[in-house]
């Protein structure tokens, strides 16, 4: 009886037993689900299997027949107890980041996972050896007991997948879960003994219960629709090597009026995966037909037709014009059944289609007229697609692991012919352009090509993901200087915020010298400013500048209480210096210092009159509303007493009529970093909230400035945490807009702005083809 993972034991640490944190992640959400559901049956049962190690090596330490062996258990049990925790999260992360990879074009290791075999063991020490032995069987016990599961979950997760998922690349194969579980000791340099038993602590409490998260990973899977067809019980290989009776004849007839591939349906050359694939297909196919009254070109009506081979099919469309196919794209079908009937009346020779060459017709137009009707492709690519259709076509027949390989050349340069010109406007002029001539040129040379193989595919998307790169180089460069100099303008911003605010918040309220405020407004605020920008908001050195600003402005105000004549002449004297110091930041030096800080000295000096008699007022105070713009009045010099500590040249006018005001509003204008929301109505919708918050930087949008205006293609460039900014640039990397987050939000309730999905043109074009013939065969509208 299976154990219920859902039902976590006693004796387990639960704690570490925990669903995987979320993360962003580039996989389908489906994926996603198979992904966090393996992820928890991984840690509960490693948290059971060092549960169980623990009681294994007390018990061996306690048979143990020296005390050195005795004291090694001890100390690897104390030690996995201690690393329990990591070795854990290690193998949980490493699963997760194998299933991130599918997400790649290029995995994040070239290092594909190799099956664990004894031929290639020569070198290695016994021991290791002996590990790897011990591997090998448990792997090949565990493959060998859910065969039929893992191919069929590999051929589903394939399907979801961006890179090609076979019986070892397979994330959740035993293999991988091995390799993740050894890698995860590997440093802790554990004797052979103490490893051969965790082996086998694993193998129990994991490789004999993955058969029952395979069945919940397919089960999820065929809910949702991913290769329904594909029953557990089915054996491809045996039904490919079934013998003929001799009524094979008529079974294959009747399969083919229901829609279903006959006993000759697959050719010698293709293999059971692709058997498998093309098999479903075929019945999806069948079941559209039926639907639709479709007729098959398989089946043209004509009694004793002669069954026509590929290599013969593919020598008919090679005849067949390009031209057609540009000036009628979605009739494809119809002109190879044209081409068909112009053979006939030639040679008077009867033929009709392979059933399976006739399902790939049929798929292989289904799957254009998907693409040609998706309203986010440009036109300029849609027609380059469309002269397209001929040579993928030519190939799919050629090649029936077309639709079985997602890494097929084929598919993978659509796929990179989709990404790279994913910038492209309607508007844009593009008879220039590098990318569009050699686009051009290459679908010149497929067209011209009677039989395109898939060597020449592959050498084409190799020639264009490398002028790809060279583009993404050049245009990189340009848009990381407009990010640079984007987040420079908002740091900018942000220090100048965070003075006013500090400013603001100190001098509100007070009544202070009208000389004072101009000060810290012009001069003092450049050296806050220069040292938030350097040291940052968090710093001794910002907190010291600030702490100098309300000082120096307490150096103004009548004294406290109790305060001696010499204390407050050695506290005016240390902020004088402070402010020195503070306008050398600046690059102020001591000549060009001296005025204003005889000045300030002044003001100081006025206050401490008020600790002597004296015969006038020292102020006069007024309530002036907004920023101080009052006339300094010229005096008499004040002496700044026996002992200060800065020389002020003679020459040095000081005012000694200091007027004060009463500031009732804000010295600094504030920053406002969002517009104000007057109305219930301004404020953006949840669902735009959530939208926004999901953006991360390099994704392409369809972005109209205004309503009535055309959209426009542009790349996310960067968010600026400083600023909330969204910055948006073209191909070139160039800035062409640039929103806070509540405009951005509004944008998107207004529809404006909309994402474009530039993954994998032709892998959503066939999931989107086979899910309307699911729906069609289900009888679902």
């Amino acid at each position: 009886m299976s154990k219920d993972r859902n039902v976590i034991p006693i004796g387990t640490d639960s704690r570490r037993v925990t669903r995987p944190v979320a993360r962003p992640s580039q996989l389908p959400a489906l994926l996603q689900s198979i992904r966090d559901q393996a992820v928890v049956f991984y840690k509960s049962a490693l948290a059971e299997l060092y549960d169980k190690a623990d009681d294994s090596l007390f018990e061996l330490a306690d048979k143990a027949v020296s005390n050195a062996e005795q004291g090694m258990f001890f100390e690897v049990m104390r030690t996995l107890r201690l690393k329990r925790g990591e070795l854990i999260s290690s193998c949980a992360d490493g699963l997760m980041e194998k299933f991130d990879d599918l997400a790649r074009i290029t995995p994040a290791s070239e290092d594909a996972p190799r099956p664990f075999a004894v031929d290639s063991l020569s070198l290695v020490q016994p021991d290791e050896l002996e590990q790897s032995v011990a591997l090998d069987g448990m792997v090949g016990r565990c493959n060998e007991r859910n065969r039929l599961a893992l191919q069929h979950l590999a051929l589903r997760i394939n399907s979801l997948s961006k890179l090609h998922v076979d019986a070892h690349s397979n994330p959740l194969s035993p293999s991988i879960l091995a390799e993740l579980f050894v890698d995860s000791f590997a440093a802790l340099d554990l004797d052979i003994k103490v490893r051969l038993i965790l082996l086998k602590l694993f193998e129990r409490y994991l490789c004999n219960r993955l058969d029952d998260l395979y069945g919940e990973a397919n089960s999820l899977l065929i809910q949702a629709g991913v290769l329904p067809d594909l029953k557990l019980g089915s054996v491809p290989q045996a039904r490919s090597a079934a013998p003929r009776s001799e009524h094979a004849g008529s079974r294959g007839e009747g399969d083919a009026a229901r829609g279903m591939p006959g006993p000759d349906a697959f050719s010698g050359g293709i293999s059971a995966r692709d058997q498998e694939v093309l098999s479903v297909f075929s019945q999806l196919i069948g079941s559209w037909r039926h639907a639709s009254g479709d007729t098959a070109l398989s089946n043209p009506g004509v009694i004793g037709a002669e069954p026509m081979q590929s290599d013969e099919l593919l020598e008919l469309l090679a005849h067949l014009p390009a031209g057609q196919t540009q000036a009628a794209t979605r009739d494809l079908r119809k002109n190879v059944y044209q081409q068909l009937d112009n053979r006939r009346q030639a040679t008077g020779k009867v033929q009709s289609l392979d059933r399976v060459d006739d399902d790939v017709i049929s798929l292989v137009s289904m799957l254009f007229e998907f693409i040609l009707d998706d309203e986010h492709l440009p036109t300029t690519v849609k027609a380059l697609v469309a002269r397209l259709q001929l040579p993928v076509l030519r190939v799919a027949i050629a090649d029936k692991e077309f639709f079985s390989l997602s890494r097929h050349p084929a598919r993978r340069l659509l796929n990179e012919l989709a990404r790279a010109t994913v910038g492209w406007n309607d508007q844009d002029d593009l008879r220039r352009d590098q990318l569009y001539i050699l686009l051009e040129n290459m679908v010149g040379r497929l067209l011209i090509e009677p039989s395109p193989s898939a060597e020449l595919f592959d050498d084409l998307h190799a020639e264009l993901s490398s002028f790809v790169k060279i583009e993404q180089r050049r245009s990189g460069r340009l848009e990381q200087r407009t990010r640079d100099a984007e987040e420079g303008k908002a740091k900018v911003e942000a220090a100048r915020a965070q003075v006013a605010d500090s400013l603001n918040a100190l001098l509100l309220g007070r009544t202070v010298p009208v000389r004072l405020v101009a000060t810290l407004r012009d001069t003092w605020s450049q050296v806050m400013q220069m040292t938030w920008l350097r040291q940052g908001a968090d710093s001794e050195a910002w907190r010291g500048v600030v702490d100098t600003a309300e000082r120096l402005v307490t150096s103004m105000q009548a004294p406290a209480e109790g305060q001696t004549l010499a204390e407050l002449t050695v506290a005016n004297q240390k902020v004088l210096s402070e402010v020195a110091d503070g306008l050398q930041l600046i690059g102020q030096d001591e000549q060009q210092s001296a005025p204003l800080l005889a000045t300030l000295a002044a003001l100081q000096k006025a206050a401490s009159e008020a600790l002597v008699p004296t015969t006038g007022p020292i102020a006069r105070s007024q309530e002036v509303p907004g920023r101080p713009e009052t006339a300094l009045r010229s005096a008499a010099r004040h002496s700044l007493g026996t002992q200060e500590p800065l020389a002020v040249p003679p020459a040095v006018a000081v005012p000694a009529d200091i007027e004060a005001v009463r500031i009732a509003d804000q010295v600094i204008e504030s920053v406002t970093a969002e517009e104000n929301v007057e109305l219930v109505t301004d404020l953006p919708s949840a669902e735009s909230i959530s939208w926004v918050e999901r953006l991360h930087a390099g994704s392409w949008f369809e972005l109209a400035p205004s309503e009535g205006q055309p959209a426009q293609r542009c790349k996310l460039a960067a968010v600026i945490s400083f600023s909330g900014n969204h910055i948006f640039v073209n191909r070139s990397g160039v800035k062409v807009a640039e929103f806070r987050t509540q405009a951005l939000q509004r944008h998107f309730d207004h529809g404006l702005i909309q994402l474009i999905d530039d993954n994998q043109l032709f892998d959503r074009a066939l999931e989107s083809v086979i899910g309307n013939l699911r729906q069609l065969q289900s009888g679902r509208p």
